[in-house]
């Protein structure tokens, strides 16, 4: 029999100050209510289903398991920073070497670590305004307090953060979505990558680039990640965008004094990645233009449902709303051109004619106080279809109907 729970327990009493703690930071707003159950949902950051490689994994997956000098080793215990062949793979892609790569289970697991090595209670962070709201969630658990530094299409305002360090804020950690960011869908300019890295080499902090949509380019050149030349660099990404998020796969690339740390921290905790598909995964992308090609298929699917996306906006709304064409990525960051308009009431509308959306005050790291006139649509798992369907009725709840 399960004992019974002394009446003077007290559930509250128990918990750690960690535990009690609910962060302030982050978040995207209240749970959604008054979505119909057949609703086009243009929320989160979910790869396109017919991007996912499918007939390949299962493919990997069937090999390692068939293959005798893998099956039985798979399902073992493994290394708290991932397996040789992939993190090989990974250093050759990160332009790096194996021993400053640490296999991570996704991004998000990545920045927790990284969070976890370097920032005390009360510690300040950097974050781009707006930003990712789930990385400010993470942030807050580790108690830091976060500062914000516009972004636009025109850059970050590193003159605005070098004016705070000058006049004597510390900071610990610079955090960054450098390509396709999340929500803006920007692109850092290269001289901003530069002179981030130069001022956390000068004022002492980190710089970290979380970078999972890299990789999903479909228009205009490529900038260079930050340079692992320095110190202070630390890459973050993960194969949830590319491969699949179910899979709980990414890795962290980090200057070697911070290796030893994260690779404690990691052992600690989870000791390690799966490694069954560690080596599945690593089987699959070390196929000569395996990775390249599921890629390419990628970029095709976005560059079409973005174009979908975009023309339908363009001739429903052509006066209502204003917007960058994304060059890559999964979102698009909208604008309303009547500053009066209450876009949480256009988000009811439309959520009642079956279509949902990101409201972008939710992306605003100081509070949702600004971006009220912003809203954010993604555009990677509904067919082009299905995307100039939800645009029609965002329309007709822009017009009041």
């Amino acid at each position: 029999m399960t004992p019974a729970i002394a009446s003077g327990f007290d559930a509250a009493a128990v918990l750690s100050r960690l535990g009690a703690r609910e962060s302030s930071l982050g978040g995207f707003g209240p749970a959604a209510t008054g979505v119909r159950a057949d609703a086009i949902r243009l929320l989160g950051g979910v790869p396109a289903n017919e991007a996912l490689p499918v007939r390949q994994l299962r493919r990997a997956f069937e090999e390692t398991l068939s293959d005798p000098s893998t099956s039985t080793t798979a399902l073992q215990y493994s290394v708290a920073p991932g397996i040789e062949p992939l993190r090989e793979w990974v250093a050759a892609r990160e332009g790096t070497t194996a021993d400053r790569v640490l296999i991570t289970n996704g991004a998000l697991h990545g920045l927790s670590l990284l969070f976890g090595a370097l920032l005390d209670p009360a510690d300040t962070v950097a974050v781009e305004s707006p930003t990712f709201p789930l990385a400010l969630r993470v942030l807050g658990h580790h108690g830091a307090q976060v500062v914000s530094a516009p972004v636009s299409a025109n850059g970050l305002d590193l003159d605005g953060l070098e004016r705070r360090l000058r006049d004597g804020q510390r900071v610990k950690l610079l955090y960054l979505i450098p390509d396709f960011q999340n929500p803006t869908g920007s692109t850092l300019p290269a001289a901003d990558r530069a002179r981030a890295v130069e001022l956390g080499e000068r004022y002492g902090f980190v710089v970290v680039s979380d970078n999972p949509y890299r990789d999903l380019r479909f228009a205009g050149e490529a900038v260079a990640d930050l340079s692992l030349g320095s110190e202070a660099v630390v890459r973050v990404n993960t194969f949830s965008k590319t491969l699949g998020p179910g899979l709980r796969l990414g890795w962290i690339v980090a200057p070697r004094w911070l290796v030893a740390v994260l690779t404690r921290l990691r052992a600690n905790t989870d000791q390690h990645s799966s490694l069954l598909t560690q080596t599945a995964v690593a089987r699959l992308v070390r196929t000569p233009g395996a990775f390249d090609e599921i890629l390419a298929r990628a970029g095709e699917i976005y560059r079409e449902r973005s174009a979908a996306l975009t023309d339908e906006l363009r001739r429903a709304l052509p006066e209502s709303v204003e917007f960058t064409d994304p060059h890559g990525g999964i979102f698009l960051w909208a604008k309303a051109t009547d500053p009066e308009l209450d876009l949480a009431a256009v988000q009811a509308r439309a959520r009642a004619l079956g279509t949902d959306f990101s409201l972008g005050r939710y992306f605003d790291p100081d509070g949702a106080v600004r971006y009220t006139d912003r809203l954010r649509l993604g555009f990677s798992n509904n067919s082009a279809e299905d995307l100039r369907t939800a645009v029609q009725r965002i329309a007709a709840a822009f017009a009041g109907e």
